[in-house]
């Protein structure tokens, strides 16, 4: 019985120690990582279009790209109010698109 007993009580121990060396390691950290520095180029690749100072500017990233002398209360509520949360797009083509229905 004895045996027994420590025959299952080392088993156990074996199991524990494995089971917390295996917990530690994530398969799927790479994957985050990757996913997450992936989203962060996708933004600084965008360009954002909006509000500032009551004035229609353009960012690429965090870098201010085009300040332009249009005011926003010039605009339609609903152009205002979506310049006031920021429109992403992805290329100079939809900025310049989105530029000249605001700004003419």
């Amino acid at each position: 019985m004895k045996k027994l007993i420590l025959i299952f009580g080392t088993f156990a121990i074996i199991c524990v120690a494995i089971s917390a060396t295996f917990d530690n390691i994530n398969p799927n950290s790479v994957s985050d990582t990757q996913i997450q520095l992936s989203e962060n180029d996708a933004i600084s690749d965008s360009y954002t279009i909006k509000s500032e100072n009551g004035r229609v500017v353009v960012y690429k990233g965090d870098e201010l790209l085009i300040k332009t002398s249009t005011s926003t209360s010039t605009l339609p509520k609903k152009d205002e109010k979506e310049l006031l949360y920021g429109i992403t797009v992805k290329t100079r083509q939809e900025v310049d698109r989105l530029l000249e229905q605001y700004c003419s």
